[in-house]
């Protein structure tokens, strides 16, 4: 197919800008199908669709464009940007068939879906919530985001509602396998050594009423560690740290500093945490940043832990993540733009699996201070391990099971970037033996399968 596809549209002059850049992410979506190009084009004496109130032969979309115009006050709650969510359920249908009448008849889409994409992958909700609304991680508090509290934060949105306006316009069905990356956080590199942090865990087993069998096995596991070399119960690097090729992408994030109780419990040039990054590098990991829990916040502190890493790695580092994925949107991302970061991969959720910007694909994020998409891409995290614990936890649902589900709900058209910690594997811990055995069991055939 080489189809140039002309759109025209009632916009404002605000507006424009905003919508170009959408226009942009469509053009650049790993779905699209191949040789189809939109086009914005007002002065075509032709077009093939309209977004705004004319009607005629061409396809079209009506417009809204409340979160695309700047120059209008929003309300997040405004029932007509999201009033697909009451007349359109075909995110419901499990297996993405064509939506009916009400989506699209006799030519006219039923809602404006470019406002709507432009909601999700901006995280327009995001950079406009109320600073009462922020949690502890700096940004909007999970159980306010749009997606969760309307039950839609486990499918990609984004992903599909774009599967669908590709197979209308093209009538071409698109059926793609989804693709995966893997990575990892390094908050921690050992539990019990040296040997003083084998003592400070039994104070924390204690204070944290974990039980007298927890306790046991802990001085049981302690004493195999001193008498026959078994390894420390967050020492799992060697299965952690996949072989595979499969993976579009492989990276682990590391920590070289930080101020705070939530920060760095290693050092990043003892011999441990080099031979993790030697052994990340003979197996096709990129090493990424993984910034203190202020750094996100503070220029300087942001830089100097970059050059740290650097330093220990003996490469430039453009990759990052935040950790406990602390984020400023006034300040975070415009330290990235000024120290070279070329990816990050914090948007995600700490406490639920799923995709937090609608997508899971790569994409450069809208940067509302300068109207324009910032430099770096952002890579979605949509599965976190340790988001599924918290499920567990809060739900009382079986965690391999939670994982299995997920996974297998978003087998076709998008992208999960996948992370899993080292220190949750711990086998002291249920959880820690369940994650062992589907790491190592069951998550290559889910994914490459």
């Amino acid at each position: 197919m080489h189809k140039k596809f002309i759109i025209q549209h009632q916009l404002t002059d605000t507006a424009v800008t905003r919508f170009q850049y959408l226009i942009d992410f469509i053009n650049a979506h790993p779905l699209k199908p191949s040789g189809l190009n939109l086009v914005v084009n007002n002065n075509a004496i032709d077009k093939d669709l309209f977004y705004g109130k004319e009607r005629g032969d061409f396809l079209r979309i009506p417009i809204d464009a409340c979160f695309l115009d700047e120059a209008k006050t929003v309300n997040l709650f405004y029932p007509t940007a999201f009033s697909y969510l009451e007349k359109y359920d075909f995110f419901a249908a499990s297996n993405q068939k064509l939506p009916g009448n009400s989506f699209f008849n006799n030519n006219n889409f039923g809602f404006d879906i470019f406002n709507t994409l432009f909601f999700h992958i901006s995280r327009y909700e995001e950079y406009h919530a109320s600073s009462e609304k922020n949690g502890q991680a700096g940004w909007l508090k999970e159980d306010q985001h749009f997606l969760i509290k309307n039950n839609l934060y486990e499918i990609p949105v984004v992903d599909q509602l774009l599967t669908i306006f590709f197979e209308i316009i093209t009538q071409t069905k698109i059926n793609q396998k989804s693709t995966y990356a893997i990575s990892h956080d390094v908050d921690i590199l050992t539990r019990f050594t040296p040997g003083y942090k084998f003592f400070r865990s039994l104070g924390a087993t204690v204070l944290h009423r974990r039980g007298c069998s927890q306790f046991q096995d802990s001085i049981a596991y302690y004493k195999k560690m001193s008498q026959k070399g078994l390894e420390d119960p967050y020492d799992y690097f060697d299965k952690l740290l996949r072989p595979e090729e499969q993976w579009i992408y492989k990276k682990i994030y590391l920590m070289t500093g930080g101020n705070t109780k939530y920060d760095n419990k290693y050092k990043i040039d003892e011999p441990r945490a080099q031979q993790i990054i030697n052994l990340a590098k003979d197996r096709g990991y990129s090493i990424g940043l993984h910034p203190s829990y202020n750094a996100g916040f503070e220029a300087d502190r942001f830089e100097s832990e970059q050059k740290k890493l650097e330093s220990s790695c003996d490469e430039n580092i453009i990759d990052n993540r935040q950790h406990w994925l602390r984020w400023s949107w006034k300040i975070t991302p415009y330290l990235f733009e000024k120290n070279g970061i070329s990816t990050d991969s914090t948007m995600g959720f700490n406490r639920y699996l799923g995709f937090r910007c609608g997508t899971g694909f790569p994409y450069r994020l809208y940067d509302f201070k300068n109207n324009k998409a910032f430099s770096w891409i952002e890579h979605p995290m949509a599965f976190m391990e340790s988001s599924a614990i918290h499920l567990t936890h809060r739900t009382s649902k079986n965690l391999t099971e939670l994982m299995r589900c997920f996974l297998l709900k978003n087998k076709e058209n998008t992208h999960l970037m996948l992370n899993f910690h080292n220190s949750n594997f711990d086998p002291l811990l249920a959880t820690g033996r369940q994650l062992r055995h589907f790491y190592e069991k069951e998550l290559l055939a889910l994914c490459h399968g």
